[in-house]
């Protein structure tokens, strides 16, 4: 009896998350994101246990919904200026990226990953502090395929300061039902990497009109991705960005630098 009426509540549970639509799960996402802004360090209403308990909910309902196939289609247009969503070009993966709030002039982000294994299975994925690129968000996805399946490349940006920036480009794939976060297919003289990625004074590209800054670009044509050569000297120690690049092509393998 007990292992029924377990069973019967489980079936209901599963079957209330399906329940809700992709309009009234954006709806709830919302209500988390502006509960984040509300009670966040930008505002003036700052309370810890309430910030933390949203950006958790926050999460934990994006990777239940996340497994989701109408989730992984639905464009979120109520989320535009509250979260970065970006999707591969296939629309196998996508990325749900939003601020915390928990930070000063350093940025402080979570990312919650979106996939779609071999099977047609749809799969969540959440960074934690403990990984690499935790604090950062994603709002590019190149894609390259391959003969072994697409490679996946995730454009994303640190704030550590109102000055100081990063950018970093990192490879994903997707192998069978599993999302592959150190794809090492960059070839760069210090070995073979996952990503590669560059700081930089934040002022030295206020002009750019677009938010966030593009600084990585992708040639489809030649399945190649180029960044700015940054210098850093007396007048802009944290980096200037210029008008010259770096090239990376794929040459079946790795991406190797050209240029």
């Amino acid at each position: 009896m007990r292992h029924s009426i377990l069973a019967i509540l489980f079936l209901f549970f599963a079957s209330a998350t399906f329940a809700q639509t992709p309009t009234a799960i954006e709806r709830e996402f919302v209500g988390y994101l502006d509960n984040i802004s509300k009670y966040g360090s930008y505002n003036g209403g700052y309370d810890d246990e309430k910030l933390s308990k949203n950006n958790a909910d926050l999460r934990e309902k994006l990777l239940k919904y996340g497994k989701r196939a109408d989730i992984m289609k639905f464009s979120f247009p109520g989320l535009k200026d509250k979260m970065y969503i970006t999707t591969s070009k296939d629309g196998r993966l996508r990325i749900y990226s939003w601020d915390q709030e928990t930070g000063g002039t350093m940025r402080d982000f979570a990312s919650v990953f979106q996939y779609k294994g071999k099977s047609g299975k749809i799969y969540s994925w959440a960074e934690t502090l403990e990984d690499e690129s935790a604090g950062v968000f994603y709002h590019q996805i190149f894609q390259t395929d391959t003969t072994g399946g697409p490679i996946y490349l995730g454009v994303s940006t640190f704030i550590g300061s109102t000055s100081l920036a990063g950018q970093t480009i990192k490879a994903f794939r997707i192998n069978g039902e599993k999302l592959d976060t150190d794809a090492k297919v960059i070839r760069t003289t210090s070995g073979i990497k996952n990503s590669v990625g560059f700081a930089f004074d934040f002022f030295t590209v206020v002009d750019h009109p677009e938010r966030p800054v593009r600084l990585f670009f992708y040639n489809e044509a030649n399945k190649s991705f180029r960044f700015p050569v940054v210098i850093e000297d007396k007048r802009t120690p944290q980096g200037r960005v210029t008008s010259k690049f770096i090239t990376y092509r794929f040459d079946g393998k790795y991406f190797v630098k050209v240029s």
